[in-house]
């Protein structure tokens, strides 16, 4: 089989495979850079939703304080909270301050407003924002949000009557709102306040005329962890009464932007949003196991924040394996498909030039390719010899021992050349008992080492001792071709046999 052919082939096969191998890898690498878009958008609407969430709950709370102050002057009855009720803590006042002693409100109030007739009607209307999801959503509204409900911490700050309601029971011994409840005079200081929330001053201004705003990531003091607010205020005959403050729970965040169909990706994924102007970070998942980042996306999530999306080159792997598996076998296959038709192309061919009884090169070898190929040979000074060969006695062998035992001599006369010979040389049946030998690089007395062991080896192999030869070489010159040293050397087989049988008279 050609080397050449072979590589050629197999070259061909395997870029082709690969490149369809890569196409398929940059259509899932595609896919997977599509899926965290996806996953951006299923974070982005859950936070979208709580701001429509805490907006709403804002109006509602306004329409509740708007009733409230309406019915002021019937809160003595059923469930309203009452000045008898307040409890007192140090210099804070106000209702389930160590524990939940007030049952009809299900957070914690503190203030240092004395006057408690000021602000106890404000009660009924801070139980809607304790309310369940249910209750907050919108029957008429677009979204069509149906993910998973945050846990979020809720404060309302109350900036007429200076008191700070949380939705959950806080014990004040361990815990004090004292970022809000400045002692100045009792009022709070919302400047001062909404610095400890990383609000700078143009967004405050922003939520003094009625805007809903976030703050930068920061670490509260309740928590503990970096978070973001969302700020909402609350009005009260179009004056702002107040600011209905939400800190979006990390933990349930993670949960909207947790990958459900695809449970594996998730354990390779890096999820974290940064804060462009402090650079401060949130972090919702680091994978155990890591390597690299072989997919990165970034998505604008406000002015303030940006979505770090980060997908390990280990789950890449294990999600194109597939591609892999049959990129690696299908590749085997053709080639050893392609291999068994050259190998079945080479032997037709070189069944087309082999000479069926003795396993040599036939005629049709020599070919306008073959005597190029000796020319250039013969222009770089490069020793090409030409032996004609013809066996001795064949028609005697015939005659008295039959053709049978002719064709055997014909057969160990053309072993023994076969075996003579190196694999760059010739050794061609012309016809009947007819030979010749083209060497390459092999000078005219060195031609005569083929001729000795060409001799050795039919003293081993001819135990009948049928074969007997004459031959004549001829080193082709400059101006020879194949043809012309055909001849010239056939011209000296002939000497050589009449001189053998002058010997023999």
């Amino acid at each position: 089989m050609s080397r050449r052919k072979y590589v050629s082939a197999l070259l061909i096969i395997i870029v082709g495979t690969t490149l369809i191998f890569i196409a398929l890898m940059a259509r899932e690498i595609r896919s997977l850079q599509k899926y965290m878009s996806y996953i951006a958008e299923n974070g982005k609407s859950a936070l979208f939703h709580e701001e429509v969430t805490n907006q709403n709950i804002a109006t509602r709370l306004s329409r509740a304080f708007i009733t409230a102050t309406n019915m002021a002057s019937h809160a003595g009855s059923g469930e309203a909270v009452t000045c008898d009720r307040l409890e007192s803590t140090g210099t804070l006042l106000g209702f389930n301050l160590v524990t939940q002693r007030e049952k009809t409100l299900a957070g914690t109030l503190q203030t240092r407003n004395r006057d408690c007739e000021q602000w106890v009607q404000d009660t009924q209307a801070l139980r809607v924002i304790n309310e369940t999801e249910s209750g907050v959503g919108n029957r008429y509204s677009f979204s069509n949000y149906t993910g998973y409900a945050f846990n979020n911490i809720r404060y309302y700050i109350d900036l007429m009557h200076n008191y700070i309601y949380i939705n959950k029971l806080v014990n004040t011994h361990e815990y004090t709102f004292s970022n809000w409840l400045v002692d100045n005079d009792g009022r709070i200081n919302i400047a001062r306040s909404a610095h400890t929330l990383s609000i700078d001053d143009r967004a405050l201004d922003d939520l003094m005329l009625g805007e809903s705003i976030v703050s930068h990531i920061y670490q509260d003091g309740y928590s503990k962890s970096n978070i973001i607010s969302m700020l909402t205020p609350v009005f009260l005959n179009d004056k702002v009464k107040g600011i209905l403050i939400t800190d979006i729970n990390i933990n349930d965040l993670v949960i909207s932007f947790k990958t459900q169909d695809r449970p594996l990706l998730w354990h390779f994924l890096s999820l974290y949003v940064k804060d462009n102007l402090t650079s401060e970070e949130i972090s919702f998942y680091r994978p155990h196991i890591s390597s690299f980042n072989f997919i990165k996306f970034e998505d604008s999530i406000t002015q303030y924040y940006t979505l770090h999306i980060r997908l390990d080159a280990i789950y890449v792997l294990i999600a194109t394996f597939w591609l892999m598996v049959i990129y690696v076998p299908i590749s085997w296959l053709l080639c050893h498909y392609v291999r068994k038709q050259l190998i079945r192309q080479e032997s037709l061919s070189r069944d087309n030039v082999t000479d069926a009884m003795t396993g040599l090169y036939n005629r049709k070898v020599i070919t306008p390719d073959l005597e190029q190929k000796i020319s250039r040979l013969v222009a770089r000074n490069i020793p090409v010899t030409v032996v004609a060969i013809d066996s001795d006695g064949l028609k005697r062998i015939n005659d008295n021992l039959g053709h049978h035992m002719g064709d055997k001599a014909i057969q160990y006369l053309g072993q023994a050349l076969g075996q003579a010979i190196r694999k760059s040389d010739y050794a061609i049946r012309l016809g009947g008992d007819e030979f010749i030998l083209i060497l390459i690089d092999y000078s005219l007395n060195k031609s005569r080492d083929v001729i000795s062991r060409t001799q050795g080896y039919l003293s081993t192999i001819d135990v009948e001792k049928l074969v007997a030869f004459s031959w004549g070489a001829w080193q082709l010159r400059q101006d020879d071709t194949l043809e012309v040293a055909m001849l010239k050397a056939d011209e000296l087989l002939y000497q050589h046999k009449r001189s053998k049988y002058e010997e023999r008279r």
